[in-house]
């Protein structure tokens, strides 16, 4: 064999030898199931609608869960590396019902497996009206419907002389924590129980949810209930909280966000001894003497519990600018004795441009301020009482519209407009007459803010001529939808309309509330396409149900 033909030999044997290399590495890495799916009752309790799906493939993949009930049709999707150990969540099962399940895995070549006949029996909710609503939802339009699930938190409570004294009813309250997501026939797809009630809430984008309870910590949980982080007021009444971050704070309430950076932001408080201050919102001619007062603190903190910077209403707000329901016993509740309630903030964002809104229900006030000096960028609310030093930061009003009162939930939407919930109370400050419960009416409500000339005007309302007089006495919220550009509202605490003249501003903690979501469409005059309502249920007493906010969830869900 001459030297020529040799090396042509060299490289046939070289070529075959790399194709049967080849050949042999694409069987080794063929997409195989190491471990056949299954699907099993979540063994946490506090979740019990999902179901844990397990898995192990040989290589990291991608997972599509296809779910029927033989009515609804949805899918789950996970970005997941290869080997499930500890389970992944699978929620949407209707309660009693069975579903089908198929398993399609995808690896990064694009090559898919799929293992379907899997079968998941699904538990009914409690029949206990202690532990769940009752649901109806009315659908007028639903082609115009947002698709996804809603997701809300019940809150229970029994009236005033319901054969409990004030303890009782505070304890029936506040030990009970509920998230709820049902579809957009009211079915209930998944819930959460816990032993303390839950404020704000947020569908965060990694699939879990963080919350706010009423012991003064913030929680985040992934969707079979478990607890993947949590923090804690370090100051606060009930103490040390076990594996739980601690914060220097007093408190935490109402609302907390996740921001983009892993930090957290939050609203706290602050409690003071403020000498010749108001006894009454009703008599300004009450005696006057040295009281405690709670007003709120913006704080921004590191996972590990290390606060960035704070922001004081105490040092930046006028404290004797007041409003009605100061005296009304909210931080007395909550164990602080003696303690009246001043600013009462309710909800806190970071926007983009690094500044902080915080919403003060008792000022009827949105602020917005920078973080790095604390300084005051702009007030959005109802003018009287400011003083001198703060008159250039007030926006003002234009047209015939109507300032918003003991507000809730301020966003600013896409179209850079300012959304929010205008619960509507009193539409008055001490000592003025306060606007009577049966003419009040809560509304979403729209408005175009100009930064330069410090004026706003309203551009949308949920409001027409023909509403039914709803009024919410506490909690709500305010939502632009993505796909449809609905607004979704929360009606948090709602008097039966059918009682309304029955009830006044003094009288009302002896009646029962409702509460309503209500999906409204963007134009002029809004209609609604979508509505639920929690129902009152048991009896002696009679359990009344409302909400603090309300969010739309996708999750493939159809």
């Amino acid at each position: 064999m001459d030297l020529k033909t040799m090396r042509t030999c060299t490289k046939v044997t070289v070529v075959l030898l790399l194709l049967h290399c080849h050949t042999f590495g694409a069987e080794k890495q063929a997409l195989q199931f190491i471990r056949l799916p299954t699907v099993v009752p979540n063994p946490n309790p506090a979740a019990p609608l999902a179901a844990v799906l397990s898995y192990e493939a040989n290589q990291d993949v991608t997972a599509e869960v296809s779910l029927t009930d033989g009515t609804n049709r949805w899918s789950v999707y996970f970005d997941e590396a290869k080997k499930i150990a500890s389970g992944l969540p699978v929620i949407g099962f209707r309660p009693g019902r069975n579903h089908q399940l198929t398993v399609t895995i995808k690896n990064s070549a694009g090559q898919t497996l799929s293992v379907n006949g899997l079968v998941f029996h699904a538990p009914n909710i409690p029949t206990d009206p202690t532990l769940f609503p009752r649901i109806e939802t009315r659908t007028s339009l639903i082609d115009r419907v947002e698709p996804g699930y809603r997701l809300l938190n019940p809150r229970r409570r029994v009236p005033q002389g319901a054969q409990l004294n004030e303890e009782q009813q505070r304890r029936f309250g506040e030990s009970f924590g509920m998230l709820l997501m049902v579809d957009r026939h009211g079915t209930p797809v998944w819930y959460y129980q816990c032993e303390s009630r839950i404020a704000g809430f947020d569908y965060l984008d990694n699939g879990r949810i963080l919350f706010v309870t009423a012991d003064f910590r913030l929680v985040e949980i992934d969707l079979l209930g478990n607890e993947t982080r949590s923090w804690y007021a370090a100051e606060r009444p009930q103490g040390y909280a076990e594996d739980s971050e601690d914060v220097p704070a007093l408190t935490f309430h109402h609302d907390a966000d996740l921001l983009p950076s892993g930090n957290l932001i939050a609203l706290t408080t602050k409690r003071r001894r403020i000498n010749d201050y108001f006894t009454s919102e009703t008599d300004v001619d009450a005696p006057r003497q040295t009281q405690w007062v709670m007003g709120d603190r913006a704080i921004e903190f590191t996972p590990d519990g290390r606060v960035l910077w704070e922001w004081d209403a105490f040092e930046n707000l006028p404290v004797r600018r007041f409003g009605y329901e100061t005296f009304s016993n909210y931080w007395k509740r909550r164990g602080f004795p003696d303690t009246i309630d001043w600013s009462h903030a309710n909800s806190i964002t970071k926007l983009d441009d690094g500044s902080v809104m915080v919403n003060f229900r008792y000022q009827s006030a949105i602020v917005n301020f920078d973080p790095a000096d604390g300084k005051i960028n702009w007030i959005f609310g109802e003018p009287s009482g400011w003083p001198e030093e703060l008159q250039s930061k007030l926006i003002r009003l234009e047209g015939d519209a109507r300032w918003p009162w003991h507000q809730h939930a301020p966003v600013f939407t896409s179209q850079g407009t300012l959304l929010l919930f205008d619960n509507g109370n009193y539409r008055a400050r001490p000592f003025d007459q306060p606007t009577p419960v049966a003419e009040t009416r809560s509304r979403a409500v729209e408005y175009k803010l100009d930064l330069e000339k410090m004026t706003a005007r309203q551009v949308w309302t949920s409001e027409t001529a023909e509403d039914r007089p709803l009024v919410s006495v506490a909690m709500g919220s305010a939502l632009e939808l993505p796909e449809t550009g609905n607004i979704l509202a929360g009606y948090g605490a709602v008097f039966d309309p059918s009682r309304i003249n029955e009830i006044t501003w003094s009288n009302r903690r002896g009646f029962n509330q409702i509460t309503r979501c209500v999906e409204y469409t963007r134009e002029t005059p809004s209609e609604v396409v979508w509505e639920l309502e929690l129902k009152p249920t048991g009896s002696a007493p009679e359990i009344g149900w409302n909400i603090f906010n309300t969010q739309v969830v996708r999750l493939s869900a159809r």
